[in-house]
């Protein structure tokens, strides 16, 4: 499949497997992924509306397509890969990818709902986007949020803290599956991976052409849950014209050793805060919509063969 264009892309969804896939595929011999794991240059209706929040603090690391393919120019003979969880969010990203590459392969990762919530939120606090650390209670800001209010000083993008809009998961999936071909889109379940993610991995090469599917990878960085350390000074850095100054001045070849520098400094591995079984219920009652929706359409475009209403718990909410 090796072409000068990226071949497939891990598009999302957060929290739901595309950092561990994004370490075991780089390290098939066969595949290439640049170390600025999320480029953002396809989701181009996010970084609008992020310039207009930030004005003239605003930056962007890659600019032109000549800059996304500098990415990828050691990889030239390799099937390549672009992981960036958060184009599913972008209404742009789909269209731009296709234009980009319409042969592309098309990679979707989804997660249950409450979970996945639970540890966007937890993922939330520590880049900062949100300040309310209690997870029921930030789920009750939302409408407050959507109406611009209790929006953290570093969340430059309110549209994160409205998080029942984010398990829209048919509309995000549709997107693509009205501009791409069936065939190049593989849906993956997130319980699927914490099951058995060799059998996912070998399952992807395959989706995306690799030959060699016998190759074992090391154990990956799976982004696990993980608290801030030295909030004081995150926010010193966080600040955006000091983020715009610091990626002015360090190289884009350097930015994914600060990337590690940042992690070792800020991240502690802690587990999420405890939420009852009632909650989870409770909240199940509220989300159970949605699955029912993403099930029908999943199984209308077959696109997957599997219960969700079972596999989630669903069936008996």
């Amino acid at each position: 499949m090796s072409n000068s264009k990226v071949d497939y892309f891990f598009i999302g969804f957060p929290k739901s497997g595309s950092t561990t896939f994004y370490y075991l595929l780089k390290e098939h011999p066969e595949i290439f992924a640049p170390e600025i794991k999320e480029p953002k240059f396809f989701c181009t209706d996010i970084n609008r509306q992020i310039k207009n929040n930030l004005r003239d603090n605003y930056f962007q690391l890659i600019n032109s397509e000549e800059e996304y393919a500098n990415l990828f120019r050691s990889g030239e003979n390799n099937i390549k890969g672009d992981f960036n969880p958060f184009n599913i969010f972008s209404e742009d990203a789909p269209r731009n990818i296709y234009k980009y590459n319409p042969k592309a392969k098309i990679l979707i990762s989804v997660r249950e709902p409450v979970s996945f919530l639970r540890s966007f939120h937890y993922q939330s606090l520590y880049r900062l986007i949100e300040d309310e650390p209690d997870f029921l209670k930030a789920l009750s800001l939302e409408k407050n949020r959507r109406a611009n209010k209790n929006i953290p000083k570093y969340c430059h993008y309110p549209f994160f803290l409205c998080y029942s809009s984010l398990i829209e998961y048919k509309k995000y999936i549709k997107r693509c599956v009205d501009i791409f071909p069936r065939e190049n889109i593989k849906i993956i379940l997130f319980d699927d991976i914490v099951k058995n993610e060799i059998k996912i991995y070998r399952e992807i090469l395959q989706f995306i052409n690799a030959k060699n599917l016998d190759f074992v990878p090391s154990n990956p960085d799976r982004n696990p849950s993980h608290a801030l350390r030295f909030a004081w000074l995150r926010k010193v850095l966080f600040t955006p014209s000091i983020q715009k100054w610091l990626h002015t001045i360090i190289p884009l070849r350097l930015m994914p050793v600060g990337a590690k520098v940042s992690k070792t400094i800020f991240k502690k591995n802690q587990k999420k805060p405890f939420i009852s079984n009632e909650d989870i219920k409770l909240l199940k009652t509220q989300y159970k919509s949605a699955v029912y929706e993403l099930d029908e359409y999943l199984t209308k475009e077959n696109l997957f063969d599997r219960d969700l209403i079972a596999t989630w718990g669903y069936s008996q909410i």
